[in-house]
Order: C-alpha cells, then sequence, then structure tokens
C-alpha cells in the first residue's frame, strides 16, 4: 500500500448468506454497514468458495470481492479415522478387489462425524435396516463436495493476500487462518468453557487452543458484550486495552414481500410464542418444552411454540424424542430454515419471542425481536442481561418452574407484554450503534490494529471501545 493508496482491509467472509445463524446475521450486518460507509477506507471481501457470489449485492463501491482459494470447518471429530479403515471400509475394499484404491479415496474424503441432513436423516429412516447407506452416502457425498479442510500455508498465503495490498485482515468467527498479517479476531463467547458436556468429546480442547492462539496472536479483539471482554481476559490473560466492545445491530428487516410461497407464515398458530434459534443444547430448546408441559400441567394453558433455524444438528433427536415423551407433538412446531422475510412476519405475528439460552456471545435473537416490536422473555445466563437490560422478562434458565412462570405472565398479563414492546424499541436507541457508527467504529479498529494513524474522533471512540 502507498501513499496514494486509500487505507485497505480484508473482511474473511467465509459464508453463505443463505445460512441462518448469528454469526453470518452479524457478519452481514458489518457489511450492510460498511456499504455506505464515507471514510475512504477500502475494504477486500474475502467470500466462500464455491459461494462468494451471493454476497456480491451486501458490497458497496469501495468493497472489492475475492474468493479465498480454499475453505476449512469446524472441529471433527474423527481426524484419526481418515487414516485408518475400519471394518465397514476393510469389507469394501476387499469386495472390490483391484479398485480398493477407489475405496481408500472415498474414505479419504468422507466427512466423518459430520451430522446427516434433515432429508438424509429422513431418507434412512425410511430404508429402515438399509438406512446405513444413506448415511455412508450422504457423509460421501458431503466429503467430495466440499472435501477435507485443506489450510493454506503462512507463504500460501501470504502469496494470495500480498496482490490484495491490504493492511490487516479482520477474523469475524473464532477460525482463522496463518497470516503474517496484523489480525483483528472475533472469537464470540468461550461457550465451551462453560458447557463443555454441550460438545463432543475432544472438541472443547481443540476450540480453547484455537480460540487462545487467535487472541493471543490478534493485534486486536473484538466483542459484542463487555460480558464476553471480561471472560476472554480471565480465559487468556489479554489485556483489557486489546479488546474494543462493539454491541452489534442486525440488518435492517427485508419487508419487500415478493409474494414467495417460501415467505409465507402457512399454518402457524393463531397465537404462538417464537423461539429462532438452532438446536444446539445451550439453547435450551429441551428446558422450553418441559417448561410448557408443566405449564400445560398446572395451569391449563396450552401454549403454541413455533422454533425456526437449523436443524441439522445431533441434538435435535434428543428434543424431538423430549417432546413426544410430553405429548407436546400438537403444540410444538419446528419451520427450520425460513427466508428474512418470513422470519420478519413471524416476529410481528407472535405473542412474544422467547429466548432460554444458557449461553450467548450477544444473542442476536433478542435483538431481532426488539427491531420488530416483540415483547422478549430471556433468560438470565452469561451476557443477556447486559443484552436485554430492563426490555425484558427474565428467568434463570436451568429452573424449568422459573421458565414457566415467565410463559403465564406473558398469557396472563397483556399489559406487561405492552410495556415490553416499548422497553425492547428503547433499548435500540440508545445501547446499539446505528450502521453508520458501526462502520465507524470497525474501521477505527481496523486502523488501530495496522498501527495506521487516528484522527482526533478515532482516537476518542477507541478509548470508549476499550474501556
Amino acid at each position: 500500500m502507498t501513499a496514494a493508496q486509500p487505507f485497505a482491509f480484508a473482511i474473511d467472509a467465509q459464508i453463505s448468506p443463505t445460512v441462518p445463524g448469528g454469526t453470518e446475521t452479524a457478519l452481514l450486518a458489518l457489511l450492510h454497514a460498511l456499504r455506505n460507509h464515507p471514510g475512504g477506507e477500502r475494504i477486500v471481501v474475502l467470500g466462500l468458495k464455491g459461494h462468494s457470489e451471493a454476497l456480491r449485492p451486501f458490497l458497496g463501491p469501495q468493497m472489492e470481492l475475492v474468493e479465498y482459494p480454499k475453505h476449512y470447518r469446524w472441529y471433527v471429530p474423527g481426524e484419526a479415522d481418515r487414516r485408518r479403515l475400519g471394518p465397514f471400509w476393510q469389507k469394501a475394499e476387499r469386495l472390490v478387489g483391484p479398485l480398493g484404491g477407489t475405496v481408500r479415496y472415498l474414505h479419504g474424503r468422507y466427512a466423518h462425524g459430520q451430522p446427516l441432513s434433515p432429508r438424509a436423516r429422513a431418507l434412512q429412516r425410511v430404508m429402515g435396516p438399509f438406512g446405513l447407506a444413506a448415511a455412508v452416502g450422504y457423509r460421501i457425498y458431503h466429503g467430495l463436495r466440499y472435501g477435507p479442510p485443506e489450510a493454506l500455508s503462512v507463504a500460501q498465503n501470504e502469496a494470495f493476500l500480498r496482490p490484495l495490498a491490504v493492511a490487516g485482515v479482520h477474523f469475524p468467527y473464532p477460525l482463522h487462518f496463518e497470516t503474517r498479517l496484523p489480525f483483528v479476531y472475533e472469537p464470540w463467547g468461550l461457550p465451551h468453557r462453560h458447557m463443555p458436556e454441550a460438545f463432543r468429546p475432544g472438541e472443547p480442547e481443540w476450540v480453547d487452543a484455537l480460540m487462545r492462539k487467535g487472541c493471543e496472536r490478534a493485534a486486536m479483539i473484538v466483542t459484542a458484550t463487555r460480558w464476553v471482554k471480561r471472560d476472554i481476559v480471565g480465559a487468556f490473560g489479554v489485556p483489557p486495552s486489546k479488546i474494543a466492545v462493539i454491541p452489534r445491530l442486525p440488518p435492517p428487516p427485508e419487508r419487500v414481500d415478493t409474494g414467495d410461497p417460501a415467505d409465507a407464515l402457512g399454518d402457524v398458530p393463531e397465537r404462538f410464542a417464537l423461539f429462532p434459534a438452532m438446536t444446539w443444547p445451550t439453547k435450551n430448546h429441551v428446558g422450553l418444552v418441559r417448561a410448557l408441559a408443566q405449564l400445560r400441567d398446572e395451569t391449563g394453558h396450552r401454549l403454541h411454540l413455533v422454533c425456526t433455524g437449523r436443524t441439522d444438528t445431533p441434538h435435535y433427536e434428543v428434543i424431538r424424542a423430549e417432546i413426544a415423551r410430553l405429548g407436546l407433538g400438537e403444540q410444538v412446531r419446528f419451520l427450520g430454515r425460513v427466508s428474512s422475510i418470513r422470519l420478519d412476519k413471524l416476529f410481528r405475528k407472535a405473542l412474544f419471542a422467547v429466548h432460554p439460552s444458557k449461553f450467548e456471545g450477544l444473542g442476536l435473537p433478542v435483538v431481532e425481536a426488539f427491531q420488530r416490536g416483540a415483547p422478549v422473555l430471556a433468560s438470565t445466563a452469561a451476557c443477556i442481561p447486559e443484552v436485554v437490560g430492563d426490555a425484558a422478562l427474565t428467568f434463570d434458565p436451568d429452573d424449568v418452574g422459573a421458565i414457566a412462570a415467565a410463559l403465564r405472565r406473558a398469557i396472563e398479563e397483556p399489559e406487561l407484554l405492552a410495556d415490553l414492546r416499548r422497553r425492547g424499541s428503547a433499548r435500540l436507541a440508545t445501547s446499539f450503534p446505528s450502521p453508520e457508527r458501526l462502520a465507524r467504529m470497525f474501521t477505527t479498529v481496523y486502523r488501530k490494529a495496522a498501527g495506521a494513524p487516528l484522527d482526533a474522533d478515532g482516537e476518542k471512540l477507541l478509548a470508549e471501545m476499550t474501556a
């Protein structure tokens, strides 16, 4: 970068915008904010291989899209199994005789530990005793399509980044590639330390090593809440002055209804509570459905619950089993992934949004509910009290009775819901940055990480974020 060139920074945006999730939503909100930022910084967006073009609608004139040449993915518990054929694969190798090399190639590409998609699980159930073939076929397909993780070396990354003339890289999630450039790191939170039982064997240790390395090597760290900042300082001994706190709003809700059937509400109940979250153990779906059953048994209230978000997790089957055990099949519906327009409609139609999570680094669904005027019932876990302030009815997520009591109040006290709507709107106005300020906050952190000069306003803003 010469004196004639504008300051440039790269964002590792290896996501698909069509996949709903907190990290994806937060990253798209940042791109949306930077799109119209007048600061003059050039932003290079590193897209996901094979999906990068889907990010183009989120970019502005000062933003450049470049596809990262490789891809990497989360912890795979069976990494050692890639080199060792199990009994199934040994038998397959013997059956094909001289074509055994093909079996070894497919085994190397087999997505060990990859959870089955909802469609693959349904096919597995239909196939009965032959369901193993569905599981094997799906994981071979997944491995062939996405391949095993193949991280570039430091030298390869330098060769890739050099022509882009960027002063550093922003990693907006825990995964990151090796680079000698200064980088900004967003670990989001340390759920593996607070709820290790929710992770697979070996995963908490792997995650801890990943985040420790990222936090120690980063020039700057960004967290969405002060609670997470304190957690990281305590866990890894990072100087507080290295961590900037930047609260995050989701992108503005899409309100243009094109008439696409996928955006319709469908046959959702007339009155329901909404819980938008992926089916991870930390989200506490099980605690919520138990509270629904207690509410029904003690008061007669049969509250309908509509859940959105990915269900392709191993824990989804645990949730389904609990719903069946409690006889809640008529009250609980999982819609899976939904469009942003449909989600907006669900928020606006719901009696209230409920968020019983046991761990959050921010809790974007709560903020999305504030944006759309939905009253919020939320847990007191982790950073959630910091996020909601006095704008939510809160409860202990480990106390099923407390969750049931909160649900009962929401059903029986309409004036409470009206008050929560007002408080949610006020919370947005006072505690979250506008898109313009969000862009300014991040570009200030980028400049600080790269050692670029800051003007007086930038120094003041940096002091506020790192205080």
